[in-house]
């Protein structure tokens, strides 16, 4: 082939790689506000659908909080969430222990924050915006967005709530910074307390001690 052939035969192959090289800028150019908007979305839905679940009075208490915990973890990435709260110490588990720590990790955490949401929604009149507002969103790093919420306490008590989200095929909670406290980092510091003192043995010991008084 020569040279003036093989030019006009690149022209086809140069103009669909330039194409799809705008498509992608395209695409990423309008999904950074849409970023924001499905992770507002997705806490929002959360809210409404842990709000309606909780007062349904066909479900004992039992019932409304496996089909919570199914919920929460609808909504979060349970084993990125795990090896995030276990930090460096993750890569000290064999594949069976990564296994049954995950496992375990969603039981007790998972299960303990449902728990809580029962707690907080029991006995609570109105609507869930009667206890929560949407502050505003932002992009956090690379893949993050940080939804800021105020919640008001039964008692009239207002809580900053800052949902932190990482962008995944969809949004998936990663952490709740409630008053500037990282629920993420304080299970980790936890985590690690209980590694010095007994090894990941231990740890994984208490959370199994934790996840069957969770079920008695």
């Amino acid at each position: 082939m020569d040279r003036l052939s093989l030019r006009l035969a690149r022209r086809p192959l140069l103009a669909l790689a330039m194409a799809a090289l705008v498509a992608l800028l395209a695409v990423r150019a309008e999904s950074a506000e849409p970023a924001t908007a499905a992770a507002d979305r997705l806490v929002k839905d959360l809210a409404e659908g842990t709000w309606t679940l909780l007062h349904r009075t066909d479900l004992d208490r039992d019932q409304r909080l496996e089909e919570l915990v199914a919920l929460l973890e609808d909504t979060t990435d349970v084993p990125l969430l795990s090896r995030l709260a276990l930090g460096r110490h993750w890569q000290r588990l064999s594949p069976q222990q990564q296994e049954r720590y995950e496992g375990l990790f969603g039981q007790v955490v998972i299960g303990s924050l449902a728990r809580r949401l029962d707690q907080y929604v029991s006995g609570a009149a109105g609507t869930v915006d009667d206890y929560l507002e949407f502050v505003t969103s932002q992009p956090v790093g690379k893949d993050d967005v940080l939804v800021r919420t105020r919640v008001r306490t039964q008692h009239g008590d207002v809580v900053d709530v800052d949902w932190r989200l990482r962008d995944r095929d969809q949004p998936v909670i990663l952490d709740l910074v409630i008053e500037g406290a990282s629920l993420l980092l304080s299970q980790r510091s936890e985590f690690a307390t209980v590694i010095e003192r007994s090894d990941v043995d231990g740890l994984l010991s208490e959370l199994s001690a934790r996840a069957g008084s969770a079920d008695s």
